[in-house]
């Protein structure tokens, strides 16, 4: 027993010479401790620097030092006006607009280096650098805007063929219980397309606090596509004036449905019309010159020989 009570004692003037040698002594800790943490991070930066390759050292800090440089060269304008495009176009998912500008921008000048230096070799003469530099310049433009108008179109009418069939899965949703939200989330799991990644975006728009009506309305200008833009304006229009959504689902179903046969008709009865050309300069000459021209070759040489 007196051995424990020696040893209790000891432990005690232990913690208690060591409790106030730390408080005494407490910066000259913190400063040794510091010192050593901002060593070990030279060691790792050291240590990341060295297991870095070449593209990750001189080519990405050249990349994003350039992309900045060209944002703030390029009008704000157009960058707003260049993301709305990209955003339609659906190239917003891999990309961002400073790699779209920085693409364009390396194309540019990596083929306008090519043609200067080539014309350089032929006829050295500057006036023909710089027009052929300026037409490459223009070429490349008209190229980029023709395939980001393209790419527009192809989303626009992916859309709209895929609405029909999402519609009938959330009216069907709706009809069976589950809130518009949870229908939304039901088409997400069940269908891939550009429709649904953009129901996915405004249904995370709703989870993040913004109202449904904004997050439909975004979605709207993103796809610029009329037949979804008048079925968002009638469901906040239901919304709004608390009608039953799934009757206001079930008819903006049937009527795109409707529509989509009328534009069916309208293609058909287009086709005659534009088929008229075809037949007129390619088809009505091939079949001339087989019907007649046995006959017009027997004509020539009848009259040859008398």
């Amino acid at each position: 027993m007196l051995y424990f009570a020696f040893f209790i004692f000891f432990l005690s003037i232990f913690f208690l010479f060591y409790g106030i040698l730390t408080a005494i002594n407490s910066d000259k800790i913190k400063i040794k401790k510091r010192f050593t943490e901002l060593n070990e991070l030279d060691k790792l930066k050291e240590e990341e620097i060295e297991n870095k390759t070449f593209s990750e050292r001189m080519i990405m800090p050249f990349y994003e030092n350039f992309s900045k440089v060209l944002l703030r060269i390029t009008p704000h304008q157009k960058i707003v006006m260049l993301n709305k495009k990209l955003e339609r176009a659906g190239v917003l998912k891999n990309s961002t607009v400073q790699k779209w500008i920085l693409k364009k921008s390396m194309i540019i000048l990596i083929f306008s280096t090519i043609l200067g230096v080539l014309v350089l070799m032929v006829d050295f003469n500057i006036m023909k650098v710089i027009v052929f530099t300026i037409l490459v310049v223009i070429t490349i433009n008209v190229f980029f805007n023709f395939y980001l108008s393209r790419r527009i179109q192809n989303r626009k009418n992916k859309i709209l063929k895929d609405l029909p069939y999402t519609l009938d899965l959330i009216t069907v949703s709706v009809e069976a219980g589950l809130s518009f939200d949870g229908a939304i989330a039901r088409v997400i799991s069940n269908i891939r397309g550009e429709l649904c990644d953009e129901f996915a975006k405004s249904l995370k728009e709703i989870t993040m606090g913004i109202e449904r009506k904004a997050a439909l309305k975004n979605m709207s200008e993103r796809c610029d596509v009329k037949e979804l833009s008048m079925f968002i304006s009638s469901l906040i229009q239901a919304d709004e004036l608390g009608v039953s959504l799934s009757k206001v689902l079930r008819i903006e179903s049937a009527n795109l449905r409707e529509h989509r046969r009328q534009v069916s008709r309208e293609k058909a009865m287009k086709a005659p019309i534009k088929m008229l050309f075809p037949l007129i300069f390619f088809i009505f000459p091939t079949i001339f010159i087989i019907i007649l021209g046995p006959a017009v070759i027997r004509m020539i040489t009848i009259f040859a020989k008398r």
